[in-house]
């Protein structure tokens, strides 16, 4: 029987999960990816497959931890709108402040990959697209709450939430300038609201 070394596998992932969010698919390389997890190549192809098969499953990682924050936050408030804002407003911050990037792994992937990785471009887009919709329920909740505009199109609010929050990691990762981005992320809450 063979002698197969026992890890912790999600550890290892979280690991795994945290340098390609820092360094991206292509930057990151098999020895790192080796130093990261603590293993040996022939141990992570047995565990998880190709380099590939890896950040994908990096990129579910990360989603399932973003959905249950935004579950966490919407628990911990009465109302849907003022637990969204509160996910929202946690996913702007510098990298030094917990996170590998201010980038979301998911855009950083679309951004990164171009059509010769299309398995991996399609999984970071289904992950996103759900995101969108999740958004869209909680503005359906929040409307019936009373805290936005009834007539308010919750799918384009949803992608409109999408595009802000893209737009302003994307800019912070530029600029670094944290006050101006959640200035400007403010505003476009206050804009929901008043539409």
């Amino acid at each position: 029987m063979a002698n197969i070394s026992k890890f912790d596998r999600e550890d290892v992932l979280e690991r795994a999960k945290n340098l390609f969010w820092q360094k991206g698919f292509l930057a990151t390389s098999t020895r790192e990816i080796q130093t990261a997890m603590d293993m040996r190549p022939g141990s992570i192809y047995a565990a998880f497959g190709s380099k590939a098969d890896l950040y994908q499953s990096t990129l579910i990682r990360y989603a399932q931890a973003g959905e249950q924050n935004l579950n966490n936050m919407l628990e911990q408030h009465d109302r849907a709108w003022v637990g969204l804002t509160h996910y929202l407003r946690g996913l702007i911050k510098p990298c030094c402040e917990g996170s590998p990037s201010e980038l979301c792994m998911l855009v950083r992937t679309l951004s990164e990959l171009d059509e010769s990785h299309l398995d991996t471009l399609n999984v970071a887009r289904e992950l996103l697209s759900k995101f969108e919709q999740r958004f869209a329920s909680i503005i359906d909740q929040a409307k019936l709450e009373g805290d936005l505009p009834a007539h308010l199109d919750s799918q384009l609010t949803a992608k409109k939430i999408q595009i802000n929050i893209i737009g302003l990691r994307s800019y912070l990762k530029a600029t670094d300038d944290v006050d101006m981005v959640r200035q400007q992320q403010e505003e476009f809450f206050t804009q929901l609201a008043s539409v």
